[in-house]
């Protein structure tokens, strides 16, 4: 490599950053969600306790009307206006339950992506930690067969010669399950 001129790229190094990047966006806006979904929760608590009320007012005011105890003009208005007020807290609470299932939804879409995006690093890792024993394998190969000394001892070496069997047999077995994922 000459100085000034990059080397070769390195995509494992390349892919774990992005995946990094992508885990670290990802992560601020699953805390947006989190905070998002706990405020929706929230208001939709509140507008489910104020159509409860505006239901026990509206039950309360139908007893008095049916009890009679109020002018029939004054018992028509003051029902109008209770069953119009129930009928707007039901609507906002209607929206208020809609927004929470919207965020929520959202919310596991990122929970989803975040757990795909750290088994992706993961099996990534594990991909560049085969290849990394590989190499290395295949250079104490290269080594042995240039040097006639270890070359006619390691001949005799069952432990090195099983342990070579063993991460082709490992190898092929991993390209027969479609790869290290």
């Amino acid at each position: 490599m000459q100085f000034g001129v990059p080397g070769p790229p390195d995509s494992y190094a390349e892919t774990c950053a992005r995946l990094d990047a992508a885990i670290a966006a990802t992560a601020a806006r699953q805390d947006v969600l989190r905070n998002q979904v706990r405020a929706a929760w929230e208001v939709t608590r509140h507008y489910s306790a104020v159509t409860r009320s505006y239901e026990t007012r509206l039950k309360a005011l139908e007893a008095v009307v049916a009890e009679e105890r109020l002018t029939a003009g004054h018992a028509v208005s003051l029902a109008a206006t209770a069953r119009r007020m129930h009928d707007l807290a039901v609507r906002v609470e209607a929206t208020a339950r809609h927004h929470f299932e919207v965020v929520r939804a959202k919310e596991s879409r990122v929970e989803e992506l975040m757990q795909k995006l750290t088994n992706s690093k993961s099996q990534l890792k594990l991909a560049q930690t085969a290849e990394n024993h590989r190499n290395r394998l295949r250079s104490l190969e290269a080594a042995i067969e240039q040097d006639p000394m270890i070359y006619n001892r390691s001949r005799s070496d069952h432990e090195l010669h099983e342990a070579a069997r063993l991460a082709r047999e490992a190898e092929a077995l991993a390209g027969l399950k479609g790869g290290w994922s």
